[in-house]
């Protein structure tokens, strides 16, 4: 039933839609035992409508945050037509919309309902196109106001999120933004290879930070949603390719689970 890798399991971003929901919900369980009762958790949802297909600002293949599943028995083609039938002087495609349900966690102070931090992870739909650049509206946003700013980045595909300063080129990343340390941050650069971090969530000075252990959340969620039975790891994992260190790192790491 558990995840194979130590850490982030790259076979997840191929059903990233139901993931993102049930993990960032497993945040909110896990953080709420730590800040009850000063301190409540809140849920926002919203649902971005993306167009496929469409060009991948990355160069890359485009993967949507649901499935879109072939049926078992397809349309008939025109050989199926009936007699008489004008044959389609075309064949081509029209562009497909897809809603993608986002979802923040929010904690407030629970006396005054002041919002104090913002917990971000990112989902396909933020790193590409239109749905990357209302992201950023919203995250500058929050980085404009007084709250706190956690944001969680566990993909490899798509552009990273936009930092001053040089970031090492690791597949996931995690950062840290405190409202009164602005514009300086904390970042976990993330290798494919690593144990997931335990992140401090700030809130209200002087009242200390809180752990969000990212390990822990994400063996609880796959292990409840029982994901090995959705995934197939006889197969490469979803685009884009892996690094040669990293395709080297999976290969132990398969023959090690296998020998298990």
């Amino acid at each position: 039933m558990a995840s194979p890798f130590p850490g982030m399991d790259p076979y997840l971003e191929g059903i990233w839609g139901d993931v993102h929901i049930q993990l960032i919900s497993t945040f909110r369980t896990l953080l709420t035992r730590l800040l009850a009762p000063r301190y409540i958790t809140d849920l926002g949802s919203r649902v971005i409508v993306e167009r496929l297909p469409d060009d991948d600002l990355d160069g890359r293949a485009i993967m949507p945050d649901v499935a879109v599943l072939q049926p078992e028995h397809a349309a008939p083609t025109t050989d199926a037509m009936p007699p008489g039938v004008t044959p389609p002087a075309l064949r081509l495609k029209t562009p497909v919309e897809l809603p993608t349900r986002l979802v923040t966690l929010y904690i407030y102070e629970a006396a005054t309902m002041k919002l104090v931090t913002v917990i971000e992870l990112l989902s396909p739909v933020n790193k590409r196109g239109e749905g990357r650049r209302e992201y950023l509206q919203k995250r500058n946003e929050v980085l404009d106001s007084d709250a706190h700013l956690v944001e969680i980045d566990l993909l490899r595909a798509g552009r990273r999120m936009p930092f001053l300063g040089e970031v090492p080129d690791t597949p996931y990343l995690a950062m840290v933004s405190r409202a009164y340390a602005r514009p300086n941050c904390e970042v976990w650069p993330i290798r494919l290879q690593d144990p997931l971090p335990v992140l401090p969530v700030p809130l209200l000075r002087p009242d200390p930070d809180v752990p969000l252990d990212l390990g822990v959340a994400l063996r609880t969620t796959y292990e409840a949603a029982r994901y090995d039975l959705r995934i197939d790891y006889s197969q490469p994992p979803p685009p884009p390719a892996l690094s040669d260190e990293e395709t080297a790192w999976l290969e132990a790491q398969s023959r090690q689970n296998n020998d298990q």
